[in-house]
Parts: structure tokens; sequence; C-alpha cells
């Protein structure tokens, strides 16, 4: 059975429900970010493949995109994010359990669980548009994001603090944390109303998806989302390796984390504005200067960890743009009935991107090194800033857009 009708005095309770879920779901991810790439280096027979376990749940993530927004279509959004719940606590459990028995590949394994729930849990963003109001849709997006501003302050100091937890297995203890995050959302978001689709006396049609994709706003939608979080992920994951070669401390580490991660979602409490007053076109460009920036300052300010700190809240910020710009300009796109499917290409476009960074960070970084990492990122931030420009003129020369028409 689907989800009962909300009505709109419970749109902001919705709204709160999904930002409390978003905040759990990268306060687990902070945990993710600050440990496993470490993990990964003690268990792993080469320390090349130190991010494989990062890059495994980006993996499974990209693979269960599609198939969990086609389930959620038939089966509801509030029983689909409990079923992938259910995936993130197993596969917490068995990366605790993977820990004390010292063996990546279970470590790996469990991992990859968290990412099939993870894929079931970016979908938080889209269920907020779907229970809000197009004026209100913006924002809803925004806030949800905003909720990880959490996971900045809880996640890397979860790590610090449960560490050590249990004796001779560092990080265990964080992972066995990980599934008790978990179940919090478990328990929130069954208080979850989310919209049936409005019925309609009119047929929609519903248009091939290589139809769609001929819209130049999907185009720039997509690869906004798929670049700023690709670039953004083949640097943080790489940090703390960058950081340890350069012998700084763990707490340095997880303090760069920290900021990095509220530069992502503290501007979510007004980005949504941002686009509503200046466009997303606008929003989307800033995220590239941004991005720009980040890399520049790790060039300028050479290896001191104020050219981390500063260099991964540019990356947070312009991720943020990018992102949340993308994903406002992708419901823009659609119509009702090609929803499930263009949110799920959407997510496989961004998390096939976001786990091919993942994997390689560790082996480029270990080839390279951390400056032309950095310098080989700006190449695709072109082509985005290119893409603006040709979506702003295809605006002037054809300024209806509505996908309904």
């Amino acid at each position: 059975m689907s989800e009962k009708p909300a009505t709109l005095p419970n749109m902001r309770l919705n709204v709160l429900i999904l930002s409390l879920c978003q905040a759990c779901l990268f306060t687990a991810n902070a945990v993710l970010i600050a440990s496993a790439a470490l993990v990964g280096f003690a268990l792993a027979p080469d320390p090349m493949y130190a991010t494989v376990p990062v890059g495994a749940v980006f993996l499974f993530g990209m693979g269960f995109a599609l198939p969990a927004s086609i389930l959620m279509k038939y089966i509801g959004r509030r029983k689909g994010f409990q079923l992938g719940l259910v995936f993130s606590i197993s596969g917490a459990c068995l990366s605790g359990f993977a820990v004390t028995q010292q063996s990546f590949v279970l470590f790996c394994f469990g991992i990859a669980l968290i990412g099939v729930g993870n894929a079931f849990g970016g979908f938080y963003r889209f269920a907020a548009a779907d229970v809000s109001t197009e004026s209100y849709r913006s924002r809803a997006i925004s806030y949800v994001l905003a909720g990880s501003v959490v996971a900045a302050f809880i996640g890397p100091n979860l790590v610090a603090f449960t560490k050590n937890s249990i004796i001779e297995a560092a990080f265990a203890g964080s992972y066995y944390t990980l599934a008790l995050v978990y179940s919090i959302s478990l328990i929130l978001v069954s208080f979850l109303k989310v919209p049936e689709a409005k019925k309609s006396n009119v047929i929609e049609e519903k248009r091939p998806l290589r139809e769609v994709a001929k819209q130049p706003e999907f185009l720039l939608a997509v690869v906004s989302a798929t670049v700023g979080y690709g670039v953004m992920n083949l640097l943080m994951t790489s940090t703390p390796l960058a950081m340890n070669v350069r012998d700084m401390s763990f707490g340095l580490t997880a303090l760069v984390i920290q900021w990095h991660i509220f530069s992502m979602f503290a501007p979510s409490f007004f980005t949504g504005h941002l686009v509503r007053i200046f466009g997303d076109l606008s929003v989307i460009g800033a995220g590239v200067v941004l991005l720009f920036l980040s890399i520049l300052v790790s060039f300028v300010l050479g290896d001191s960890f104020l050219a981390f700190c500063l260099a991964l809240v540019l990356l947070g910020l312009g991720w943020n743009f990018t992102f949340l710009g993308g994903t406002t300009l992708l419901t823009k796109t659609y119509r009702d009935s090609e929803k499930a499917v263009v949110q799920g290409v959407n997510d496989l476009c961004v998390f096939s991107i976001v786990t091919c960074t993942a994997i390689l960070s560790g082996v480029l970084h270990h080839i390279w090194g951390w400056y032309i990492l950095n310098a080989g990122a700006t190449l695709p931030l072109i082509l985005v800033a290119m893409m603006v420009i040709w979506v702003k003129r295809s605006r002037v020369t054809s300024p209806t857009t509505s996908p309904v028409t």
C-alpha cells in the first residue's frame, strides 16, 4: 500500500523528517570519509588499494540508484527508504566485524551494503520535492541538504570518540556505532507521509528518455551534479591520504573533513533562496568558480594545514552550488510520469563518476601525487562552464523550456 496523502500543513513536517534523515545519512558518510581510506590502508594487501572500500560505497550506490528509484515508484518512498536502511544497518555491522577480523574483502563487502542503502537515501532530496509545492521546492531541497550540517560536527568527532573503543581493532567501534545512526533514521522515516501523485483526467504522454535528454537543461543538470560531485569526491577522498603522507595527525585530518562537510551543507540554508533570486544557471556558474578557487588555493598555499582546510572549505561550497543547482534544474525537465526514470538515470550518472573517482583517487594519488590530481580536476570544470553559457544562449533563442509543453 502506498503512503497516505500528506496535507499541506504536513509539508514542513515531512521536510523536517527528511532533513533529519539526511543528517543521519551524512553523519554516517562523514565517518566513512574520515576512516574508510585509513582502514583500507591498514587492511589492503597494497596501499594502492586504500580507497577501494570508499569506491565500493559509490559503486553499489551507482548500481542500485535506478532500481531503487523504480522500486519506490511502486512501493512508495517510505518503504523504499526503510528497505535501504536495513541494508545500511547490516553493512555497518558487517564492516565492524570485518575490522575485528582484519579482513579487507569482508570490509569491502560490508561497505558495499552501506552503498546499497545510500542508493535509496540519495532520493531524500527528491522526496522533498515530492512533498512540496512548486514555489517551495528549491527551498525544500536546500533544507533537506542543510540537515547534513549536523554531520560536519558529529561525524568526524564520532570517529575520534569511537576509533579505539574496541582494543586492537581501530575503527571497528565506529562502524558498529553507524548501525545505531541508521536505526535512528529507520525510526524517523516511519513517520514520513509522501502524497500520492495527483490523478488527472488528462492522459499525460510519457516521452522516451532520449527525448528528455535532448533538452539543454537536462544535460546541464546532469553534468553539473556529476562533475561537481566527481571533482569534490576525487579531492576529498584523497585528502586523508595526502595529509597522512605529510605526517599530519588524524586529529587535524578529522578537523579538515569536519569543516569541509560543514561547507558542503551550511550554504543549503540559503542556496534555495539564491536559486529563486538569481536563477539556477548563476548558482551553478558560481559553484564552478568556487571549485576552481579550491584548486588554486592548494597550489598557492602549499602543504600546510591551512591550505588543506581552506581548499576543502571552498571545495564543499563549490559542490553545494553545482549539486543543488543541478538538482533544482533537473526537476524542471520531466513530467510526473517520467520522474522515476529521469531521477534514477540522473543518480546513475552521478554515482558512476563518483564511484570512479573514489576508486581511482587512491591509485592516482599514489602514482601522481596531490598536485597533479588537483590540476587534472580543472578539465571537467571547464566543460561545465561552457555548458552554462550554452544553456543561457539556448534560453534566449528558445525561452519555452517546460517539460509539459
